[in-house]
């Protein structure tokens, strides 16, 4: 009979099989630790880059505030941290990390960059048995704060003096939640400021060299000095805004041009040269008579016939109502303003004018429904070339007159209301009229007076996002 061979191990054996045990369990440990260390020391990356690039973008906003480059510097780095720390926590994944470094630097064409870096230094676990102790992560990013040119077009017409509190709740508005927000002094953000009424003034030229910036002593004290009356010739006012903007050199332009429009109501003064009946001409800001009959000593059944001066918010009407000084034509385009003439007729076929004849160059009659027509069509068409050139259009109005139909002498519809003027302004994703080709800018509608603080606020805060 054959004996069974023994299957107890040998000692050499024996081992043999503790080696390759040992062998096995550290690659197994090693495959683990692998797996495990650097998941966390992913997570530790992946965290370290959110906070780098909160801190980065904390920190360009943050250089809206300070009265010199270096008070800029200082507040970009002390906000850029406090937000770094926000967004890691202590001891994160067992990881130490470093204190950030930020460094902010203004370019010579009015843009900031700022540079944000850390480190995190991780413990390792399992891969300490192959003599891994930490993971050293590091990661960086940047931000850029794009330069502005920024024009606020102020509506200072008669109708915001009622009641007394509303125009001073306006300038307050408009000084605390939308000028305080930019960055004045040399370097900083570009601010220009007109206001219109019956015409209209540049109050605050903006900077038109490369040291840019703006004073904002100077921007609020003429706020201030604001005061309520007359018509509304917002075209005339748009227009001296763009002009302001355009006027400046192409080389040291900013990036990101802005308007913000304010007004109360629809525009109802066309600015020309007006053929009378006695065979000469009248030029000035034509009010759209919003009434039929006698209104003063103007004949308003006869059309428009009141002309204010275009330089002045509420300069004193001169009546053109007689046999002889009657105006009969209204012209093809507006006077220069700037340089510029702008049509009366829709571009877009909006509004259709009742045509003259008899007077070469004056192609359209005088009447209450044309001049305001026209005084609509003239607002689009400035906003339209505006924002051809790359200027983005915002707009606030105030009063819920701006919702429904102010006069009805021209058969408008809902599709005339001050609302839905604004909103083509900014070429709102809602307007009727929105063209997707063109900056996409933002409509606030402010019910009373309250609700200004919200909408210069709101506008302002979505002009800084676009600089980041």
């Amino acid at each position: 009979m054959r004996s069974i061979a023994s299957l107890t191990p040998r000692p050499h054996q024996r081992g043999s099989v503790l080696i390759l045990t040992a062998l096995t369990l550290t690659v197994l440990i090693g495959a683990v630790g692998l797996a495990v260390d650097s998941g966390r020391a992913y997570g530790v990356k992946a965290r370290l880059n959110a906070a780098i690039d909160a801190a980065s973008i904390a920190a360009a906003r943050a250089l809206s505030e300070g009265a010199t480059d270096a008070d800029r510097i200082a507040r970009a780095q002390n906000v850029g941290e406090k937000f770094f720390w926000m967004n890691y926590p202590n001891d994160f994944l067992s990881s130490t990390a470093s204190t950030p470094v930020i460094n902010a630097e203004r370019l010579d064409n009015g843009r900031w960059v700022v540079d944000v870096s850390a480190t995190a230094d991780m413990p390792t676990t399992f891969m300490r048995v192959l003599g891994r102790t930490q993971y050293d992560v590091a990661a960086q990013g940047q931000a850029i704060r794009r330069d502005l040119d920024v024009m606020l077009v102020m509506d200072t017409s008669g109708s915001l003096a009622s009641p007394s509190s509303v125009f001073p709740t306006l300038k307050n508005a408009a000084k605390n939640n939308f000028i305080a927000r930019f960055v004045d002094g040399p370097g900083g953000d570009r601010v220009g400021l007109v206001s219109f009424a019956s015409g209209s003034i540049i109050d605050v030229p903006i900077n038109k060299d490369k040291i840019r910036g703006f004073t904002r002593t100077t921007m609020l004290s003429e706020i201030n000095g604001l005061s309520a009356e007359g018509a509304t010739a917002s075209a005339e006012g748009l227009l001296n805004g763009v002009n302001e903007l355009e006027a400046i050199p192409v080389d040291v332009r900013s990036s990101l041009r802005v308007i913000l429009f304010f007004s109360d109501g629809a525009p109802n003064l066309i600015n020309g040269t007006f053929w009378r009946k006695n065979n000469t001409t009248a030029t000035g800001n034509l009010y759209s008579e919003t009434s039929s009959g006698t209104v003063g000593s103007c004949q308003g059944s006869y059309g428009a016939c009141r002309i204010y001066p275009r330089d002045q918010r509420a300069g004193t009407g001169v009546y053109y109502s007689n046999t002889t000084s009657l105006i009969t034509h209204l012209p093809q385009n507006g006077s220069p303003l700037g340089g510029k003439t702008v049509p009366l007729a829709s571009y877009d076929n909006q509004r259709t004018l009742t045509t003259a004849t008899g007077q070469p160059g004056y192609p359209y009659e005088n009447t209450r429904c044309n001049v305001n027509k026209a005084a609509r069509n003239m607002l689009e068409r400035i906003a339209n070339d505006a924002r051809g050139q790359d200027i983005r259009i915002y707009a606030i109005g105030l009063g819920s007159p701006l919702n429904s139909l102010e006069i009805s002498f021209c058969g408008y519809s809902s599709k005339e209301w001050g609302s839905v003027i604004l909103k083509r302004l900014a070429n709102t994703v809602d307007s009727d009229t929105h063209k997707a080709n063109q900056p996409q800018g933002l409509y606030c509608h402010a019910a009373t007076a309250s609700d200004l603080d919200r909408c210069f606020s709101s506008i302002a805060s979505e002009i800084l996002r676009l600089t980041i």
